[in-house]
């Protein structure tokens, strides 16, 4: 037989899933920021603090959580900057609602108030905020302090949904195998018939190339389909 080439992991994923919900792993050449808050004041003063931090900033900014919801739709953010009090709902059901969104779930969540309430504060970092601050201390140095924390927090948490999606993949494998082997077995024909069908299917799925085959390496020698 000719031997498989494998597909790296990244490339797998890509091709196992839509486009869409890789949104969240993209970084572009400067940091694109989300500003939630319905002050014109407190935003025009998030913006010109961004901009003093020397870091290439690209900016939106919403009033209301409409709004909000609109920008998470048009555009994927590294850091998201919510105000807590908001005239039609409350900052934490923002935060659920960029952590819960397919492009941009892994973006760093920032509570901020004029006065931040610690049962707030607990119940944002409970839920995944990277920090909650009080809107003085929002500072030049603490915004680019917060914006470099950010690409940790986009690779931890890609770096933990890849890993999620692969042990998922190879949950599915194993279960398309086991039903081609069952129908082969019900049907009375040998195991060996069945080498095509099986790399057809991991090559519908990406996770080796069409026109190359070769089931040696495919599976591990432990039961039951064991996949690498």
């Amino acid at each position: 037989m000719a031997s498989i080439s494998p597909i790296p992991a990244e490339q797998m994923v890509a091709q196992a899933l839509p486009a869409a919900n890789l949104h969240g792993a993209r970084r572009g050449d400067c940091f694109d920021v989300l500003i939630l808050d319905d002050d014109p004041f407190d935003q025009k003063r998030l913006l010109r603090t961004l901009e003093s931090t020397g870091l290439p900033v690209n900016t939106v900014s919403a009033a209301t959580i409409r709004e909000f919801d609109a920008a998470l739709d048009a555009g994927s953010f590294d850091v998201v900057l919510i105000d807590y009090l908001l005239p039609d709902s409350d900052g934490l059901a923002a935060q659920k609602m960029v952590q819960s969104h397919p492009a941009n779930f892994a973006a760093a969540v920032v509570m901020m108030s004029n006065k931040m309430r610690t049962d707030v504060a607990i119940e944002s970092i409970k839920q995944g905020s990277l920090d909650c601050l009080d809107k003085v201390e929002l500072s030049t140095d603490k915004l680019r302090e917060l914006m470099m924390a950010s690409v940790k927090v986009l690779a931890e948490t890609s770096r933990h949904w890849i890993g999620e999606l692969l042990a998922q993949q190879r949950t599915l494998i194993a279960q398309d195998v086991a039903k081609l082997v069952r129908d082969e077995m019900e049907f009375g024909r040998l195991i060996d018939t069945i080498d095509k069908r099986i790399l057809d299917m991991l090559a519908a799925r990406g996770l080796t190339l069409a026109d190359r085959w070769d089931a040696d390496g495919v599976m591990d020698p432990d039961p039951p389909f064991a996949f690498r």
